[in-house]
């Protein structure tokens, strides 16, 4: 491994960026969330005159969703599972409730009388209110079904909020209950996938997002005369490039005076902040840099929004943009060390069946005589996309050497629904072959050893590593699969629930589609496989369980196949501490280098 390699794994394992950042309603502090010590903690910033940050919490406890009150003087937030208060400046915390089945995303209403939040303390993750003095607790929403993002009207009668049920998976609703319970109405259209609610001021309209027209848009809903407007149109997609929880910090926002929206549009890779006037419909992209936005808030003036910005050398700063595109950064997380951080080249290939393949190059800087050897990185989802934020390994790969390319594959999103639900009955098989069409495409590149080609992944990136080197045992020279899939039959049975149900959702049941399970799953190919693998996984991973990796280990030592193995302690669906992070990103390019590039190891 390279010393420039080595110093920069250590400086990603050692990194943790500030998250969850909210705005106080005169948008003069921000809030935050950043680690101290191994426990999350909330911070404070003034936003006027940036300086450094005021920690409000400490102790051996995590304390996350910070949420303000109308007036500005206290927080609500979550600190191990219990909800709490905290005065602005850090006097005063409050135990407000407790419960061994938890809240998060608490939410304050707008008149200050209730406190909103989900809980899963009756099974399902239902919306609750309750007082700010801890009384009054209130269930708002009943059903066999999980609620998510959801939002106060502006006069408290109202809450918004969307949820996916079991009997029409291949529609995520729009609903309005009203805020004491009762029945609730389904507001966005069925067989569409549509969240991220958001009222205006005024409460007279809601604005959500949709695929109702084929690509994910913003629509104004109108609680008098019950009628839809879209407004964004065009074959972008806008909101950011989580699909499966339609992130709320992607847009739509109104701002205070009502006359804009603010909302992030995918552009290539990128995640620009875009705002549109309500009445006209006049859309226009605000924000100057390459990378990822995501929505904070509106300050109060309605003339600025504060905004995280993310890219490939940068955590998370913080940014106040105006509408007329000047931008103030109040945050500077940058590091001398990550400024060498390479930026891709956007291509495109044909798939075998001539759909368009869209992917992120990396090339080694320097001038470099010899071909060299690459990676095929195979982002997770599949409803996901590899994109310009900050994504540690392709950019330790790429300083170790490598090629890397990157493709959002069918299934990804920032491409339309009919592109996202090109996999549908088709995972492991289909976008499978896109993986194996980028190794074929990188084969007939001037600069990439033909030989020399590996695949890696996490999670369904993971999986589809797996499926690539069973459809095609010759093509690599190694693969590293981390906590993906081998057996998706198995796994409808033992992973967590909305994993199931997203499976379902794209492939139907085992008992229905049994032919498509055995396809798209890689362990009943072991015999084909040719590659050396290395599989690493989380041993409290509960959406792809470990038991996937143990039968696919299990099996390769039954077929005699070369194979190396790690379970982390304490890690879930990914690896978050940091001596794990740095013990997998060495494996990972030891692992490579030793059958891609021969290298002995140290």
């Amino acid at each position: 491994m390279r010393e420039r390699t080595a110093t920069l794994i250590d400086i990603f394992a050692s990194l943790s960026k500030p998250t969850e950042f909210s705005l106080s309603p005169d948008g003069s502090t921000v809030v935050f969330v950043r680690e101290v010590g191994g426990y999350s903690q909330l911070f404070a910033m003034p936003v006027e005159h940036p300086g450094w940050p005021r920690q409000l919490t400490a102790g051996l406890a995590d304390c996350t969703d910070p949420h303000w009150s109308p007036d500005g003087a206290r927080l609500v937030f979550v600190r191990d599972d219990a909800l709490w208060t905290i005065k602005a400046d850090g006097t005063d915390a409050r135990e407000l409730v407790d419960h061994p089945a938890g809240h998060f995303e608490p939410r304050w209403s707008p008149d200050g009388s209730r406190i909103a939040f989900l809980s899963r303390r009756r099974g399902w993750s239902h919306i609750w209110t309750i007082a700010p003095d801890g009384s009054g607790l209130r269930q708002v929403t009943r059903g066999e079904f999980d609620a998510s993002d959801f939002t106060w009207s502006a006069d408290a009668r109202w809450i918004a909020f969307s949820s996916i049920r079991e009997q029409d998976l291949l529609t995520r609703g729009v609903y309005l209950v009203p805020s004491e319970g009762g029945a609730e109405m389904q507001i966005s259209p069925r067989g569409y996938w549509s969240g991220a609610p958001s009222f205006s001021v005024d409460g007279r309209t809601l604005a959500y997002l949709s695929d109702d027209d084929g690509w994910f848009h913003i629509y104004l809903y109108d609680l008098q005369t019950h009628t839809t407007r879209q407004l964004t149109h065009g074959e972008e997609e806008d909101g950011g490039p989580h699909f499966y929880d339609v992130d709320p910090h992607g847009g739509p926002m109104f701002s205070p005076d009502g006359t804009h929206v603010a909302f992030i549009r995918h552009r290539e890779g990128k995640f620009d902040l875009w705002v549109s006037d309500v009445t006209a419909g006049d859309a226009r992209r605000i924000s100057s840099n390459d990378g990822q936005y995501r929505i904070v808030g509106w300050h109060a003036d309605s003339r600025r929004i504060a905004a995280t910005f993310n890219s490939r050398s940068i955590l998370s700063d913080l940014w106040l943009v105006a509408l007329d595109g000047t931008a103030r950064r109040l945050t500077d997380l940058s590091i001398g060390e990550l400024n060498s951080m390479m930026a891709p080249d956007w291509m495109a290939y044909p798939a075998r069946d001539g759909l368009t393949i869209h992917a992120a190059l990396f090339r080694p800087g320097g001038d470099r005589a010899d071909k060299s050897p690459a990676v095929v990185f195979v982002h997770g989802g599949p409803n996901f996309e590899f994109g310009e934020f900050y994504y540690p390994l392709p950019q330790i790969l790429v300083h170790e050497g490598y090629v890397v390319l990157a493709p959002n594959y069918r299934g990804s999103t920032g491409y339309g629904t009919a592109f996202r639900n090109a996999n549908f009955r088709e995972w492991g098989h289909a976008d499978a072959f896109d993986v194996i069409d980028a190794a074929r495409w990188l084969q007939t590149q001037d600069f990439v050893d033909p030989g020399r080609i590996a695949v890696v992944g996490p999670s369904y990136g993971g999986y589809l590593t797996l499926c690539a080197i069973t459809l095609e045992p010759e093509l690599f020279c190694a693969a590293v699969d981390l906590f993906g899939d081998s057996d998706i039959a198995e796994s409808y049975y033992h992973g967590e629930r909305y994993g199931r149900l997203d499976l379902k959702r794209q492939m139907g049941t085992p008992t229905e589609n049994p032919e498509g399970y055995r396809r798209g799953s890689p362990i009943h190919r072991t015999e084909r496989i040719q590659a050396p693998l290395l599989i690493l996984h989380g041993k409290d991973d509960m959406l792809v369980v470990p038991l996937m990796s143990e039968k696919m280990i299990e099996a390769m030592k039954i077929e005699e196949k070369y194979v190396e193995s790690h379970f982390y302690e304490g890690e879930e669906h990914g690896f978050e501490k940091p001596e794990n992070k740095k013990d997998a990103w060495e494996r990972i390019v030891k692992f490579l280098n030793r059958y891609c590039k021969d290298e002995k190891e140290k």
